[in-house]
């Protein structure tokens, strides 16, 4: 699990402007094309430093209860192994909604997290940060 270091982001008053549909949609373009079609984004997350941290922002008991149809028909199941198929399941939710990453799946869904939802502007300021290297203000 992963636990925030509670840096809070300073306001930014030189950087360009987007809109909040507009910063999401360039963070899910750029977000898409990182993964593979055998992963989901919260698969690799915290790997790729996003400050949403994936599957490891929940610690082992929280992972399971937010998944329990899965972990409780697979008791013996290691937390490697129920990731694997919670990524599996985030995977098949995209193809059925439609969805381009399991951001947008969790934006309706919330079983991991709340999607685009759990970041206020500020938040997601970091976020685009954190992508690709440049400030924005969002708003």
């Amino acid at each position: 699990m992963h636990t925030d270091t509670g840096s809070v982001p300073q306001p930014i008053t030189n950087a360009p402007h987007l809109t909040r549909p507009a910063a999401i949609a360039e963070l899910r373009e750029k977000l898409a094309s990182l993964v593979d079609t055998e992963h989901c984004v919260c698969a690799v997350a915290d790997r790729l430093g996003f400050p949403c941290h994936g599957f490891d922002q929940l610690a082992d008991e929280e992972f399971r209860r937010r998944f329990d149809w899965i972990a409780n028909a697979r008791p013996g199941a290691t937390r490697k192994e129920l990731e694997e198929y919670v990524n599996l399941y985030l995977l098949g939710r995209q193809a059925v909604t439609g969805a381009a990453i399991a951001c947008d799946v969790e934006t309706r869904e919330h079983d991991l997290c709340g999607g685009w939802n759990t970041f206020d502007n500020p938040k997601l300021e970091e976020f685009y940060r954190s992508v690709f290297g440049r400030p924005v203000r969002i708003g």
